[in-house]
């Protein structure tokens, strides 16, 4: 099992953790933990250690569980750097080839709807990567972070959206140079394919999601942007016309297939 497998597994068991919590102290009002009579079928002694003894080392445990994983990553993150530091090749026209087809995540943002990373850059449809850091860099360059990144694996980017309600699923080809890391690829340039919306409204999360509608977002040191997301008739209804967009509308604006 990889890391990134493990750390998803713990995230996932930590959101379980209050039902389990609750589930538990339901247990021990049952068995009589909470009664002021010795009737209960455990003595009222045993049942409080137990809940004290659950409720100390259970946040222990994943706490250390989270240091165990963190370090695991580090030290994977650590062996690929080193790998990509002995990169040597004879001839440059002659390098490994690779199918790069993977997942990210992206906002849709500014009142002109266009396609924005999580780390805040925008791109098109379409695009060449751009270094930030450094002008003389074309991306992807080892020693930098430079480069479009997408999953491998479908199953990590929709667990990464779990994360990060407000985005947007993407279908990507990466293309040119491109590096491997922990948990996909980081190339030269990218193609999306498709964005695949989410299936119910991502205000209500109820009702079948039908139209775009932008919303103005505040966020640190005052800043602010306007992002788009995909609602339900029923909270779109209160959006005026030019804060709408039909899924056929928005595909024409991002140039890019919609599902």
């Amino acid at each position: 099992m990889s890391v990134s497998s493990k750390r998803q597994r713990l995230i996932r068991w930590v959101r379980r953790y209050p039902v389990i919590a609750l589930s538990t102290l339901a247990f021990a009002y049952l068995l009589g933990g909470f009664s002021q009579n010795n009737d209960g079928l455990i003595p009222q002694q045993i049942v409080i250690t137990a809940l004290y003894l659950f409720v100390a080392v259970v946040p222990i445990g994943f706490i250390i569980a989270f240091i165990i994983v963190g370090r695991l990553g580090d030290i994977e993150s650590a062996a690929n750097k080193e790998k990509q530091s002995k990169l040597s090749y004879q001839d440059a026209f002659n390098l490994p080839s690779q199918i790069m087809h993977g997942y990210k995540l992206a906002l849709i943002t500014v009142r002109l709807p266009t396609l924005t990373g999580l780390t805040g850059d925008r791109y098109l449809s379409d695009a060449q990567a751009v270094c930030k850091e450094n002008a003389d860099h074309v991306p992807p360059v080892a020693e930098c972070e430079c480069g479009f990144y997408a999953y491998k694996e479908l199953a990590d980017a929709q667990f990464e959206l779990s994360i990060n309600p407000d985005a947007f699923l993407l279908d990507v080809d990466l293309f040119g140079l491109g590096f491997t890391y922990k948990n996909g690829f980081r190339a030269e340039s990218q193609v999306v394919n498709q964005l695949i919306t989410p299936s119910r409204c991502m205000r209500c999360r109820v009702l079948p999601a039908k139209v775009f509608v932008t919303t103005y977002r505040l966020g640190y040191e005052d800043t602010a942007w306007w992002q788009w997301q995909i609602r339900c008739v029923v909270c779109s209804s209160s959006f005026k016309v030019e804060d709408k967009l039909t899924v056929a509308q928005m595909a024409q604006h991002l140039a890019v297939k919609i599902n």
